[in-house]
């Protein structure tokens, strides 16, 4: 998909029946609604959020969907539920809170500790990077970046690259890692772009949607003038570890 092509959001019936906003806007779009960009489809699930009872989301279409839609509107109710269904003996269940959620995607991408699937790949297709084998392995503590009074990042992985153990270091990744919709704090955002300036920085968000079985993950790498740049799609499976 290219900027210039319309982002293409199938409205589901999970949004419709929960929304008033959204059968709204489904009556007048259809089963399809088109978008200029992804950023402008989530704006608008944001203001259908606000407008209806039940917050919605996009979510991404999975690779091998075969629908021509790029993503879905989807109903995404808030998860109040403080005390778990079932007993110890029988099972606890649980709802997921946020943190926990964002610990999701971050776990998928910063393990294991040598060669995680997203930033191996990543770096094969790095054209900065020689065509070889190399090795990727993450800090999962690095020291957090600050810059000025107020703009401080705290990195959820650094991945230094080599070409074996113990070689020199050809490059190294400065990772955030984000979880569904979730968002780059502007704090966040000015260090990220002041750390760039000397060094890979790349933003990561993935779809846990499909856990245990599959994820995928979009890679931008932050450009120190000019902000984001192109996203870089990976789908990986359990079959990765093997």
């Amino acid at each position: 998909m290219t900027d210039d092509e319309p982002f293409r959001v199938a409205i589901k019936d999970s949004a419709t029946d929960a929304n008033e906003a959204a059968w709204q806007f489904g009556r007048a779009e259809g089963e399809t609604a088109e978008f200029d960009s992804e950023a402008d489809a989530r704006r608008r699930a944001r203001e259908l959020s606000a407008a209806g009872e039940t917050p919605l989301k996009i979510q991404r279409a999975a690779p091998q969907d075969p629908s021509d839609a790029d993503a879905y509107l989807v109903a995404w109710p808030e998860r109040r539920r403080r005390d778990p269904d079932g007993t110890p003996a029988r099972g606890l269940t649980f709802d997921t809170a946020a943190n926990q959620y964002g610990a999701l995607g971050e776990a998928v991408v910063c393990s294991p500790a040598v060669n995680p699937p997203v930033l191996a790949h990543f770096a094969r297709v790095d054209p900065a990077l020689p065509d070889e084998d190399l090795r990727i392995e993450l800090d999962a503590d690095p020291e957090p970046v600050v810059v000025g009074a107020s703009r401080r990042w705290v990195p959820d992985c650094r991945a230094t690259v080599r070409l074996g153990p113990d070689r020199p270091v050809l490059t190294e990744y400065w990772c955030e890692v984000k979880t569904g919709d979730g968002s780059f704090e502007r704090s966040q955002r000015e260090a990220m772009t002041a750390k760039a300036g000397e060094a890979t920085v790349l933003k990561i968000r993935v779809d846990v949607t499909e856990l245990p079985d599959s994820y995928t993950a979009w890679v931008r790498k932050v450009d120190p003038e000019e902000g984001d740049g192109t996203d870089v799609r990976v789908n990986a499976t359990l079959d990765s570890y093997e």
